[in-house]
């Protein structure tokens, strides 16, 4: 971000990081369809879109029982009477 305000000046740091709230923020996905937030935007606006890394691949819970698509939005949605 440093050398972003040197280059542009104050404005591309803080849109970049008001546009990384928004992305985080926004993006959802429920774990029986891969999980968490995978974040492609985020990836997008941090520079990090064309390289792998081992926690891309190996997120830790490839041996946690994953909870089916209904339980999980019921519990987002505060539905779980």
């Amino acid at each position: 971000m440093e050398g972003l305000r040197r280059t542009f000046g104050m404005g591309e740091p803080i849109r970049r990081g008001m546009e990384l709230k928004m992305a985080g923020a926004g993006e959802w996905r429920p774990l029986c369809l891969g999980g968490g937030s995978a974040g492609v935007h985020g990836d997008v606006l941090a520079g990090r879109d064309c390289e792998i890394g081992w926690e891309d691949v190996f997120t830790g819970g490839e041996m946690r029982e994953v909870p089916d698509f209904h339980t999980e939005m019921e519990a987002r949605f505060r539905m779980n009477w």
